[in-house]
């Protein structure tokens, strides 16, 4: 098997004005995140963008994203895959990120690099803030994994499969982790890979792991258990993948 390096960056929460909570800049922190990557050793093959990219779904976010990574993306030799969360409009996600017929249907594709498969399914549900992978979307899995890659797949979503330890982001997972779990099962799936919580976590579903992405907008307090508090804070991941090994690192953004 090749060796491939993803970089997960999640929940980047784009707004018009740059401003989301009070003090938290999303843009200017994407920005430093790609900064460091392009000043570090970090070259990735592939940039995945696991949803709530645009706050409130707004056209011009998605176009500023988009101009972001062209200008800012490494060298330019890295694929970017965008994926929707329960913050992000369908219709105007599919106009200005993929360029295709705005549309309300789920957004599931499917990416190669080399060997490596990666397959970007739509958990949200319109005005929903919690997940499900719905009928159309799971036929959509269990029908690529039919074939292995060379590579293995990595499967991504927005609503995390598994649970967190701030319970009203515990309510707000994927409904139905059970379904995912069955379509996977006995397939060359690799990892499991989420966002959504504002905070990093690591599980299984199956006897496959699961990786749940810290966001680059804000992080979440894990301290609080009953309320979401969302604090400074802004970090991506880093996913390694060569031969059997499998190894997700969090890289903290400096914000000043």
């Amino acid at each position: 098997m090749a060796e491939h390096l993803l970089v997960q960056i999640s929940d980047i929460h784009l707004t018009l004005d740059g401003n989301l909570l009070p003090g938290v800049r999303p843009r200017e922190n994407l920005i430093r995140a790609l900064e460091v990557i392009n000043a570090s050793a970090i070259k990735p093959d592939v940039f995945i963008l696991t949803g709530d990219l645009a706050d409130t779904g707004a056209g011009a976010c998605y176009e500023d994203l988009a101009q972001i990574f062209r200008r800012s993306a490494s060298d330019g030799s890295a694929d970017v895959i965008f994926l929707p969360g329960n913050h992000d409009d369908r219709a105007e996600f599919r106009r200005h990120l993929l360029g295709t017929e705005a549309s309300n249907t789920p957004i599931n594709q499917v990416h190669w690099r080399g060997g490596l498969r990666i397959i970007s399914l739509d958990s949200s549900i319109p005005g929903q803030d919690d997940g499900e992978l719905d009928g159309e979307t799971l036929a959509f899995l269990t029908s690529e994994l039919l074939a292995a890659a060379p590579d293995g797949t990595v499967v991504a979503l927005h609503h995390p499969p598994i649970p967190s330890p701030i319970e009203p982001m515990s309510r707000l997972r994927l409904r139905n982790p059970h379904d995912l779990r069955s379509a996977i099962a006995g397939s060359d799936v690799r990892i499991v890979i989420s966002g959504h919580n504002h905070h990093e976590a690591a599980g299984s579903i199956g006897s496959v792991p699961v990786w749940v992405s810290p966001s680059s907008a804000y992080r979440a307090d894990v301290t609080k258990t009953d309320v979401f508090r969302g604090i400074a804070g802004s970090a991506f991941s880093r996913i390694d993948l060569a031969d059997a090994e499998l190894v997700v690192t969090v890289v903290t953004v400096p914000l000043e």
